[in-house]
This record gives C-alpha cells, sequence and structure tokens, in this order.
C-alpha cells in the first residue's frame, strides 16, 4: 500500500501529523499529532510503524520521518547532519566555515568545499543575485544569528566588499580575501537535505520525509501545506505525483534585525532587503539544494525579474506570494497537484526580535494570500 504522509511546511516551524518519537527537543513552537485512518488527508496508509524524531540542528529543527525499524539509520543521518553543520556552520567557533571567516584560510573541507563550489554556480545562475558573500553584510554588519544583532548605517551598507570571486579553493585548503564574510545560510539546509536524502537511498530506504526547516524532501509520495505568512492558517495544499519531491520555502518575515523591515533576505547588489514577495516556494525532484538558492535569490529579486527567472527554469514548480498578498504560481503539473484553501481568521503576524524576550501578534494591514484569485504564470 502506498504510505501517505501528511505534512505542514511553514517558515521555521514545522507540524507533521504521524506517529512520533521524540531524540533531543529542546522547547519550540511545534506540535505533533497521531494520524487517523478515517480521515484520508491525516493518515499513513501502510502497515509498517513510522516514527518521526526531531533535533535541533544547523540553526533549526531537523525532523526524520522513517519506518521504525530504520531507528538506526535515523541516528546515522543525525550524525551526517551534525557533521555537515560542523562544516558550514558561522555559528559554532569551531566549525570550518567560522574559522574560514576569521581566519581567512582553513584546510581543505570536502562539505565546505562543495557547498561553495555548488554556490558559485547558483550565482552565476541568478544573475548574482545568490550571493555566498552576503556575510559581508549579514554576518558583519547584522549579526544575524548572534544573540545581539544591529542596524548598520547606511554607509557602512555602501562600504560592505561582496565579490565572491575572492573565494580560492585548491586541493590542499580554502582562503578567502581579507574583506570577504561567507554565509552559507541561503543554501546550506537545502545540501544537508539532498546529503541525508543520498545516504538513506544508499540504505535501500525509499518510504519517509526529511526535513530542515523550509527544506524538504519526500522519499515517497506526501502531502504538504503551504502556510499564510501571517497566520498559522494554511494557504494551500499539495499532493506531490511521484517519488523524492524537493520543496524549499523562503520568506522574510519572523526574522529581523532590531525592526520588522530589517529582515534577512538581502539583495546582494543594492545591499537592501528584498520587500517584493512574502513567500516563495519552489518545487522540482531530488534538488533541494539549488531550489534552497534559487528560493533565496527570488526573495530579493525585483517581481518582474523573478517571474522571468522561473518562466525560464524547465524543471522547478512555483508558489509565491507578492507583498500584496496575490498568489502567482505556475509549472507545478508535472510535479504536484494543487488545492487553495479557505480561511478563517483574521490575518496576524507573530513578531519575534532577536533583542527582545516578549513576542506580540501585530494585527497591521495584514491581508492572508488571495486563494479565491490565484494567477497562474505559463511558459
Amino acid at each position: 500500500m502506498q504510505l501517505r504522509i501528511v505534512f505542514l511546511l511553514i517558515f521555521f516551524l514545522m507540524q507533521i501529523n504521524i506517529v512520533f518519537a521524540l531524540d533531543s527537543f529542546s522547547e519550540q513552537n511545534t506540535s505533533y499529532t497521531n494520524t487517523s485512518s478515517n480521515n484520508p488527508d491525516n493518515s499513513i496508509e501502510d502497515k509498517e510503524n513510522y516514527i518521526n524524531r526531531t533535533r535541533s540542528l544547523m540553526g533549526t529543527y531537523a525532523t526524520i520521518s522513517l519506518s521504525s525499524k530504520y531507528n538506526d539509520q535515523i541516528s546515522s543521518a543525525f550524525d551526517l547532519i551534525k557533521s555537515i553543520e560542523n562544516s558550514l556552520s558561522t555559528y559554532d567557533p569551531n566549525a570550518t566555515l567560522a574559522k574560514l571567516n576569521k581566519n581567512h584560510k582553513v584546510p581543505y573541507d570536502d562539505f565546505l568545499a562543495e557547498s561553495i563550489k555548488l554556490s558559485k554556480s547558483y550565482y552565476v545562475e541568478t544573475d548574482g543575485f545568490f550571493d555566498i558573500t552576503i556575510g559581508s553584510i549579514s554576518k558583519k554588519l547584522y549579526h544575524f544569528g548572534e544573540e545581539k544583532t544591529y542596524s548598520p548605517s547606511k554607509e557602512e551598507l555602501k562600504k560592505a566588499h561582496l565579490n565572491i570571486e575572492g573565494i580560492h579553493i585548491d586541493q590542499i585548503s580554502i582562503q578567502s580575501d581579507e574583506d570577504i564574510i561567507i554565509d552559507l545560510g541561503g543554501m546550506g539546509k537545502g545540501y544537508a537535505v539532498d546529503k541525508t536524502t543520498s545516504y538513506l537511498k544508499e540504505q535501500n530506504i525509499t518510504k519517509g520525509i526529511i526535513a530542515l526547516s523550509g527544506d524538504i524532501q519526500c522519499l515517497d509520495t506526501c502531502t504538504v501545506y503551504l502556510q499564510s505568512p501571517y497566520s498559522p492558517q494554511t494557504f494551500a495544499k499539495i499532493t506531490s505525483k511521484d517519488k523524492y519531491l524537493s520543496i524549499s520555502t523562503s520568506g522574510p518575515y519572523r526574522r529581523y534585525a532590531t525592526i520588522p523591515e530589517e529582515h534577512h533576505l538581502i539583495n546582494p547588489k543594492t545591499a537592501l532587503q528584498g520587500n517584493d514577495f512574502v513567500s516563495v516556494s519552489l518545487i522540482t525532484t531530488g534538488n533541494n539544494a539549488k531550489i534552497d538558492a534559487y528560493a533565496t535569490a527570488i526573495s530579493v529579486m525585483p517581481k518582474e525579474k523573478a517571474i522571468a527567472f522561473l518562466k525560464n527554469l524547465d524543471e522547478i514548480g512555483f508558489i509565491l506570494v507578492d507583498a500584496q498578498s496575490s498568489i502567482i504560481y505556475g509549472k507545478l503539473d508535472k510535479f504536484v497537484n494543487i488545492e487553495f484553501l479557505d480561511y478563517k481568521d483574521t490575518a496576524t503576524m507573530e513578531i519575534i526580535s532577536k533583542n527582545k524576550k516578549t513576542k506580540t501578534n501585530i494585527d497591521r494591514s495584514f491581508i492572508h494570500p488571495d486563494t479565491n484569485n490565484p494567477k497562474m504564470i505559463r511558459p
């Protein structure tokens, strides 16, 4: 029988409706419920017992859902993700990338070298809108991911030096120019999902889900709900048509420096935040690193540029929500069936600042994505 797993995809938070076992679980805003076989949208139609384990890794919650007989493989997969974190993290001072950003030279590291090489190709493919040297702004000036964040001046932003050609790799070492800071946050989670999927394939595991925040890969068919940027309600249900569905979602809210306008998605060409989209979801088969990077790039592109870019991509479907809450989608037929949903409550957004311990629901002029008038973009 076909395995059916229902998965709720949101930015930075996840709700997964399957039988679960917690591996290590610090406080988080995540809820789990057992599935019910009476509801086809919340069921696992399989004789095997599936478990869901979650660990705090790569600055988010990594969740792996597999048959309980693969419990050891889940542990090994978490170890793999931890190894990738040890290479790509900018938060851990002992991580290879953190050392590179500090000393500008480190011994060759397989994960870091591969991530940088992929990122250089994504830089070219996105016309420079994906640039990992954005760390010279996101890390050096805003200090995203640290306990205290800052609001840089216009002059500081203007002087920030970005140059992807300032990163050099040979068989012995990885080096960067003195004024270059690298931030792999725009593709690292997708890269980890791909590596984890490859490992599970090697173990002949063909059913389950791997998820790091908004980056998900379904080994078998699955159902995913996309959440409104402004409340816990969902605005779209997508059901995969084939195996190895890759999904990556990016959005500017919930993570900012000192004011909400200073969110973490920054256009490397202007040093300013991207404001044309509040939600970008990309869908393809078996390539989370690429769509993670592409989603980051599209989030900071001008709207017309982003749509033109997507229209030229043959193997990627998309669901966008622009700043006016209009839904724009296209090229989904190959990958998923989509159903747009209704809402019950008013749109509000939970604001969480790194410099404040309080949370507030701010009821401004937020409008849910307009599911009554989604616009399909054809190639």
